[in-house]
């Protein structure tokens, strides 16, 4: 399991900070906006089936803390255009040793662009900028990630191009960006549990 699959898995939310452009405060009234928070623990092999299988063999506790906000609202096409920044610490530890291997996340999630496809349909181009920096037990960093992914899906509005309330996930398309700094990109989270923490 690579880290950045881990992370879609493991926590609740991935997320940074940009303020939506484009919008005067008058034209711009939110549809929708929310400030949330969460926490939790539990042993990771109970929370997820088949965690780390046949490579980490002592068990895992999971903690998780995150908050944001999600904000929707209309710039000047009058479409809905989401902004969603956010905060992620997840600490995994070897309850056997109480060793901790610890993975926080500052990102934010922006719709850039929407086509109105004409057919009940939307393509949004959404970038998500952000770091990702883990830590070892002694509180060493040990990598970082930093960049934009931006990618383009496709969404069914529901035939109310203004309403995103009913809004529906129909495919992911592509991704058009993955710049930046990626130290964890062919490392195995698993087998860096061990490593650290085992």
């Amino acid at each position: 399991m690579k880290h950045k699959a881990l992370a879609a898995m493991g926590a609740t939310v991935s997320a940074a900070v940009i303020a939506i452009a484009g919008a005067s405060p008058a034209m711009a009234r939110p549809i929708e906006h929310q400030h949330f928070s969460d926490s939790g623990s539990a042993i990771a092999q109970e929370q997820f089936p088949g965690f780390c299988a046949g490579v980490v063999d002592f068990p895992v506790l999971h903690e998780w803390q995150v908050e944001g906000m999600f904000l929707i609202r209309p710039l000047g096409d009058g479409l809905p255009y989401a902004v969603n920044p956010f905060r992620v610490t997840d600490t995994w530890t070897n309850t056997l040793n109480g060793k901790t291997f610890t993975v926080t996340r500052v990102v934010q999630e922006k719709d850039q662009t929407i086509t109105d496809n004409g057919d009940g349909t939307f393509t949004i181009v959404n970038s998500s900028t952000g770091v990702s920096k883990v830590y070892g037990p002694d509180g060493t960093r040990l990598f970082m990630d930093t960049g934009t992914l931006r990618a383009e899906i496709l969404v069914d509005n529901g035939g109310t191009p203004a309403d995103p309330s009913d809004d529906q996930f129909l495919d992911f398309i592509r991704v058009i960006a993955d710049p930046g700094q990626a130290d964890t990109q062919d490392r195995d989270f698993c087998a860096d549990l061990v490593t650290f923490i085992g």
